[in-house]
């Protein structure tokens, strides 16, 4: 299983495991909850700042590297092709409703997207396994949360290996489209022969751990959940639960 690039400095390596998951949720409930456009992009800084602290700062390039096309998107959509009352920039007019709310959505991506990415880059499964263990939660569950956080880059990781062996095999990829297409075949079938034995290994391997018995698991090392941590988790919380109830009442 190829685990995600995991800082052991920062923040990121001190915190329980538990708490970037919540801060991950609790970051993607306020980015519609607070007002906008300035709440959002309010949230979207913080984010920066907090991706930074936990040393995964890497998280936010690549985060800018996804955003910057879907906000280019959102500043044509609905600033030079929204309506309403319109600012005139000499070159083009920008509409002003339109603008605040490219805005308000470029700030939404931007959180939400830098924030999970941090929380992606920072995760340590065998941390997060042992405070789940701690804690009483199915394996099940666990498991198929790690496995789906592992999925992607393993996929990749075989994908760029399918392919390196295949060159050395002569297999070429020019050609046009017509050759692209006829090389799909010999690179498809080792992928999905490979993620079915390893779909099978990873039966075997939790069989022979007994996972399907259930019952309560002896975590290894589990983190500590210090005092920090839950005051993080329960102040995020609070806040969500607050700003629903002032989205309804107000």
């Amino acid at each position: 299983m190829t685990a995600p690039a995991f800082s052991r400095q920062g923040l990121a390596r001190r915190a329980y495991p538990l708490t970037g998951l919540s801060v991950a949720i609790a970051v993607t409930f306020l980015a519609f909850l607070v007002p906008a456009p300035w709440g959002p992009v309010s949230l979207y800084v913080a984010s920066i700042i907090l991706v930074a602290l936990a040393g995964v700062g890497r998280a936010i390039r690549q985060a800018l590297v996804v955003c910057l096309p879907l906000w280019l998107f959102l500043f044509v959509l609905h600033g030079l092709l929204g309506g309403g009352p319109k600012i005139d920039l000499g070159l083009f007019a920008l509409s002003a409703d339109g603008a605040n709310a490219a805005l308000a959505q470029a700030g939404r991506f931007g959180a939400i997207i830098t924030i999970s990415l941090g929380f992606y880059r920072a995760f340590d499964p065998s941390r997060f396994l042992n405070a789940v263990a701690a804690r009483g939660w199915p394996m099940h569950f666990s498991y198929l949360f790690v496995a789906t956080l592992h999925a992607l880059p393993a996929f990749v990781q075989r994908a760029a290996t399918s392919i390196e062996a295949q060159r050395t095999r002569g297999l070429r990829f020019s050609g046009g489209v017509f050759g692209r297409t006829r090389a799909v075949v010999p690179l498809a079938l080792p992928l999905i022969l490979g993620a079915l034995a390893e779909v099978d290994d990873r039966a075997h391997a939790l069989e022979m751990r007994a996972v399907a018995k259930g019952g309560k698991r002896t975590p290894i090392d589990p983190p500590t959940d210090s005092w920090p941590d839950r005051a993080v988790r329960w102040t995020l919380w609070i806040t969500v639960v607050a700003l629903v109830v002032w989205r309804f009442v107000r």
